[in-house]
């Protein structure tokens, strides 16, 4: 007779979980988060005549790591992904003392900080983990939660989008086969070398 209230999100070890499901909520978060961390050190990192390299080294340990928290395991749809583009983007433009009026790549940017991609950072990571879990046995509850089925209701129109979709993409875009997976060494290779 215990009565449970009902809420449209809530957190939990750091994540948002959406009563919708998908990352639209944890994704919020995260850029919420990494602003705030930002903010707090916007005096190191935005400050004119410092060192690129050092503000570089300083966002990626305190304000992208908090960004990229948990990412290896969404399924991302290209609207989060490009919340958390358009978030570092400023982030670095800012770091860097350069508006859109200066018309500099952002690419350009994250270099002279050496300031990894968002993109190629969050699929390094989803790899990273696909690989950790083909190589577990198939009797490990991580390996066997990636075929349990969930029954439900088909909605009209293309079904939610997977976290495996996300990481077939991944591999396609690196020409990888999951077959490699359990050579760790071979694919941690692999992985760091379709990155730039």
């Amino acid at each position: 007779n215990v009565k449970l209230e009902c809420v449209p999100k809530f957190c939990y070890l750091g994540d948002t979980l959406g009563a919708g499901g998908g990352v639209k909520e944890v994704a919020r978060a995260r850029v919420r988060c990494a602003w705030a961390k930002f903010n707090e050190l916007s005096p190191i990192l935005t400050v004119q005549g410092a060192s690129y390299r050092i503000k570089g080294k300083i966002y990626k340990a305190c304000v992208q790591s908090v960004l990229t928290f948990g990412t290896e395991t969404w399924a991302m749809k290209k609207a989060n992904m490009l919340s958390i583009e358009r978030t570092e983007r400023m982030m670095v433009r800012w770091m860097c003392g350069v508006s859109l009026k200066d018309r500099k790549h952002s690419v350009d940017l994250n270099s002279i900080l050496g300031v990894q991609i968002m993109a190629e950072m969050m699929r390094h990571g989803r790899l990273r983990w696909f690989g950790l879990v083909e190589r577990k046995s198939r009797d490990d509850w991580v390996s066997a939660c990636r075929n349990v089925v969930v029954a439900r209701v088909r909605c009209a129109g293309r079904g939610r989008k997977t976290w495996y979709e996300c990481v077939k993409d991944d591999m396609k875009a690196l020409g990888l086969h999951p077959e490699l997976a359990v050579f760790r060494n071979m694919w941690r290779g692999f992985i760091l070398g379709g990155m730039s």
